[in-house]
């Protein structure tokens, strides 16, 4: 019995960095696809939501002993249980992509704000 819940935690830690490293290689290669020197705010919007949909967690089972990525929880809830019980784990996904887009409009205005301050000291320094 107790050789059971030891092989079952190995599994569920081995699969949490299995899905990570995945996500990890698709958040790279999408990070380079949406490098967008024309329109910034898209390529941090983008970025922010794609981010949140893949990394935000939920319980996986209603009783909260373990956790599983939300949009997983969200299909197999629908799929297995109904769109109503889907619900349970739509409000903190929709709670981290709102959060993700605040952070990254204040990250394109701290970045716009430095890149200008830069340009500016690089006019002045030209103009010297």
């Amino acid at each position: 019995m107790g050789q059971c819940i030891v092989e079952s935690a190995t599994n569920y830690w081995l699969i949490w960095l299995v899905y990570l490293g995945a996500s990890a290689i698709f958040l790279t290669l999408f990070w380079r696809m949406t490098r967008f020197s024309q329109a910034r705010w898209l390529s941090y919007s983008l970025r922010a939501v794609t981010v949140a949909i893949i990394l935000t967690p939920w319980y996986a089972n209603p009783r909260g002993d373990s956790f599983a990525p939300a949009l997983v929880v969200i299909l197999l809830d629908a799929i297995t249980i109904g769109g109503s019980a889907a619900a349970r784990a739509v409000v903190p996904l929709i709670l981290a992509v709102i959060l993700a887009l605040l952070v990254a409009v204040i990250a394109l205005f701290l970045n716009t704000k430095i890149k200008i301050n830069i340009d500016k000291k690089q006019i002045d320094k030209d103009n010297t």
